[in-house]
């Protein structure tokens, strides 16, 4: 029963939130097992990222941010994540979108990035919710589960539409990931900071909200 719950619990929104991508890209849609293998790479690539942490013991670094968190060091905390956390998980996101999805797609437009790093960070957030939900329960347990996709997906779709413009737009594509990949990492190590806090917790939200309608808007203004 317990399995049956957290399947649902992460395949239910990671279904719901590639939907809502999909819908936003609805002019020329990507085709749907497209996305589904990026969401499967994403998987992968999460799990990547979790032996990663496994290994930053070794170099003396906590291998996760919830023992840092129990420390309840607020400097520790902040570097933690917006050194560590943010930059390692936005890498290992974008990491097959670099190897897979720039050079196999056709990218005819700024949409189809955000649609494809949003399928990957789905996919990263299901793995990662593996971790958490079995520890979770109520309110706490269904918040993560709907959540998480959405806030890893931001996060994603920053790299994720700078990067394709500038492809489309004949720029440095090598020079929008050096601008779009720091910020999405910014964001999401602040985020994370945010999170920790009750007082702060709002501000997390207020984030999210803000960048999503950036996304929102840069989209529209590509479909005008």
């Amino acid at each position: 029963m317990i399995f049956w719950k957290i399947l649902a619990s992460i395949v239910g929104p990671a279904i719901f939130w590639i939907a809502y991508f999909y819908y936003k890209d609805r002019k020329q849609p990507e085709p749907l097992i497209n996305l589904l293998e990026a969401y499967l790479l994403g998987f992968v690539f999460g799990f990547l990222c979790f032996l990663t942490y496994k290994q930053l013991p070794s170099l003396g670094l906590p291998a996760g941010f919830n023992q840092v968190v129990a420390k309840g060091d607020a400097k520790q905390i902040l570097l933690y994540s917006i050194g560590l956390v943010g930059p390692l998980e936005e890498f290992f996101k974008f990491l097959p979108f670099a190897l897979f999805i720039l050079k196999s797609r056709d990218l005819d437009e700024a949409s189809d990035g955000v649609v494809y790093a949003a399928a990957l960070a789905v996919g990263f957030a299901s793995f990662e919710n593996l971790g958490y939900l079995p520890l979770m329960t109520g309110l706490a347990f269904f918040g993560r589960a709907l959540a998480s996709p959405l806030t890893h997906a931001i996060f994603s779709s920053i790299w994720g539409y700078f990067v394709v413009r500038a492809r489309i737009d004949g720029k440095s594509v090598f020079l929008a990931v050096l601008f779009s990949l720091p910020l999405a990492a910014l964001a999401h190590g602040l985020f994370n900071v945010l999170t920790v806090s009750d007082s702060l917790r709002i501000y997390s939200a207020i984030l999210i909200l803000v960048l999503w309608l950036i996304i929102i808007y840069l989209l529209e203004k590509d479909n005008k």
